[in-house]
């Protein structure tokens, strides 16, 4: 039967045991030099480290296995998404096992592996930080911008409506897989200001240039020297310009350090174990860490220490500052899993049937103005298709009464993906163009409840997961068509009768005019998880579908500055 070494540590004692003592010399003696005072009761652990930062784990860890045979550090690289997902139990790395310690690259994936119970339970809120790497702005050498803010990462107007040319066109990596784009989305919303106004800037800033989110630095670089007018720049860590003007001279980049603050990469080490032994070698290897020696193996990889102390290679010639940044605002933990479901939802898009009233009512102008309600209501829904990602799947509905043999209702367009081919054009474009011929319905009524519950029971019927399913429906007026509809409270019923809880579509009703009831809308939209949203203006619309949009990427819990 085989002697482990722990039993060994503590059994050996006195001259009886000499013979023994003597045949098992390099397993004792092992035992003595081990870093910890009662021999070796320590276990062996894995760390898992982002790989930017293990190089240098690595090589720390062959000088600490080297000091003793009863304990062993074992490093693997992995992408900290990868492990935040791991370790909240609600994604898989295959191959990989659960660590004992774990360095992410950011402090901002922390709150990520913390979102469920078992994450919460795994993983420690904070960690010790060994390294540092602050997030610039890059772009190829003379080709960056003067004054440097945050505030580039921003749009200031919605697509399609006439925005200014930016002086430099902002890019940023994968948030979801890249703690440099997920770094950048926080700078963005903190950027974006407080309250509702901010927050509609970080919403029209996701809806405009979602497209623009990158794999990974080397599509970072590429479209940096892409060429094209604006320039591009692109959000990366410090490390990476620093590796890369060291391994590619030929095509150098410049980094840019905002005025109102750097946001850095930290690189903290976690303990993510409950055994009390494993825990002790985890806490032994982090003291490691912190040693010069180790430091300074850091900073050859590009890093600074912790305080901001950078090593050689920085400086103008490298394309990197050698003296370090004024750090940004810290970061809110709980912000964090909500900005990143926001942008989720904005990227996996909406599945949305809208349903357009034009009933005759449609046709009054809009006071003070040369538009009808109906073109300055599709007007407004053309923008709106603008703002929705390429990824959402869009349909028309048209109501009014008996526009389609019995139906109050007609379809104009199917559901299909904005960016799908339509003959010579896309979705999105059919979709403008039905917009702009939509006329009111002469000698017709407004039969709204008949129609919404059509269209609801089709949205149920051709639901998609992993998409906010949604019924939006623009009107100017109340339900009108007596002998021939159903009344609020039967639909009501109805839509209650049709709902799926596994298939949960919101009904958006959106609505202008000076005799609107709201209480019908409001009633309707709670029916179905939905809000209603009620306006004097047709003007407004545009900003009421933008304030609809924001409620459906982040529900309730939309992240305030």
């Amino acid at each position: 039967m085989p002697i482990s070494y722990r039993r060994i540590c503590h059994s050996v004692v006195g001259a009886r045991a000499m013979v023994l003592l003597l045949a098992i010399a390099p397993a004792t003696a092992a035992c003595s030099i081990g870093s910890h005072a009662d021999g070796c009761r320590a276990e062996a652990i894995t760390v898992a480290a982002a790989p930017s930062i293990a190089p240098a784990v690595e090589q720390t860890a062959r000088r600490y296995n080297a000091r003793t045979t009863c304990v062993r550090v074992t490093v693997v690289r992995e992408e900290p998404a990868d492990v935040a997902g791991v370790l909240s139990g609600q994604g898989s790395s295959p191959g990989a096992a659960r660590p004992d310690a774990w360095i992410p690259d950011s402090s901002l994936w922390l709150p990520v592996a913390r979102r469920t119970r078992l994450g919460s339970a795994a993983v420690r809120p904070s960690g010790t930080s060994i390294a540092s790497s602050p997030l610039v702005l890059a772009a190829a050498q003379g080709r960056s911008p003067g004054d440097v803010s945050w505030r580039l990462l921003l749009a200031s107007r919605l697509p399609g409506t006439g925005a200014a040319q930016p002086p430099v066109r902002v890019r940023f990596l994968d948030p979801t897989t890249q703690a440099a784009g997920l770094g950048a989305l926080m700078l963005a919303h903190q950027a974006s200001g407080p309250g509702k106004t901010g927050l509609g800037t970080f919403a029209i800033t996701l809806y405009s240039d979602l497209g623009s989110a990158l794999p990974d630095d080397k599509a970072a670089f590429s479209a940096m020297f892409h060429g094209g007018d604006p320039p591009t720049a692109v959000v990366l860590s410090e490390q990476s310009v620093w590796q890369h003007n060291h391994t590619d001279a030929k095509r150098p980049v410049t980094a840019r350090y905002p005025s109102d603050g750097a946001l850095a990469l930290d690189f903290p080490y976690v303990s993510v174990t409950n055994d009390r032994e494993r825990g002790r070698t985890v806490e032994d290897f982090r003291a490691a860490l912190s040693q010069s020696q180790s430091r300074e193996t850091l900073q050859s990889l590009g890093l600074r220490t912790p305080d901001g102390v950078a090593g050689t290679g920085f400086g103008a010639k490298y394309g990197v500052a050698s003296e370090a940044p004024i750090p940004a605002h810290p970061q809110d933990p709980a912000t964090v899993g909500r900005i990143l479901q926001m942008w989720q939802r904005t990227v996996l898009g909406a599945r949305m049937l809208i349903l357009l009233d034009v009933s005759p009512s449609m046709g009054d102008p809009v006071p003070r103005t040369k538009d009808t309600r109906i073109r300055a209501t599709t007007r407004a829904a053309i923008g709106g298709t603008r703002i929705l990602s390429d990824n959402s799947q869009v349909a028309l509905w048209e109501f009014a009464t008996r526009l389609d043999r019995d139906h109050d209702y007609r379809q104009l367009v199917p559901y299909r993906p904005l960016t799908q081919k339509v003959g010579a054009q896309t979705q999105r474009d059919t979709l403008i163009g039905a917009f702009n011929a939509a006329q009111p319905a002469l000698g017709t009524r407004t039969a709204l409840y008949d129609s919404v519950l059509a269209a609801y029971r089709e949205a149920v019927r051709t639901y998609q997961p992993d998409r906010n399913n949604v019924l939006v429906v623009l009107t100017d007026g109340m339900n009108y068509d007596p002998g021939h509809t159903i009344i609020l409270q039967d639909l009501l019923k109805q839509l209650g009768r049709s709902a799926d809880p596994l298939k949960p579509v919101a009904v958006v009703p959106i609505a202008f005019g000076p005799d609107i009831d709201p209480e019908p809308l409001q009633q309707i939209a709670k029916a179905t998880g939905g809000q209603a949203f009620v306006t004097l203006d047709p003007r407004q619309i545009q900003e009421v579908f933008l304030e609809m949009l924001i409620r459906l990427t982040c529900g309730q819990a939309c992240p305030m500055s």
